[in-house]
């Protein structure tokens, strides 16, 4: 897959299953901007590292016993903006619209 339809293919499936947002970075931190997508594929998450080249990818075990263990992928601050800059031609325009509402928002703190 070349690169700019393994971008598209990676925007879509953020689309559908990755979210971000504001959060604390922990008790008494300054609170920034994070990315994260989380599913029973590993190798669909890898892709993402390895397209990337950023974030950590976590191993979640089973929340319940009738649920697969997951995957996560979560990046922070700069890298997670970066990001979704990159992704952001081929989200919906609602996720684009949330975004720029989001990081708008954070840079008036």
């Amino acid at each position: 897959m070349d690169s700019s339809n393994e971008l598209a293919y990676l925007a879509g499936v953020f689309d559908g299953e990755g979210s971000f947002g504001i959060w604390s970075r922990g008790k008494d931190k300054k609170k920034g901007f994070r990315s994260s997508i989380e599913m029973t594929d590993e190798d669909v998450i890898m892709k993402f590292l390895v397209y990337f080249k950023v974030g950590t990818i976590m191993y979640i075990k089973q929340r319940e016993e009738h649920h697969k263990p997951t995957y996560r992928w979560k990046i922070d601050l700069e890298n997670a903006v970066n990001v979704i800059r990159k992704m952001l031609p081929y989200l919906s325009k609602r996720r684009q619209a949330k975004f720029h509402e989001t990081v708008n928002k954070n840079e008036s703190r």
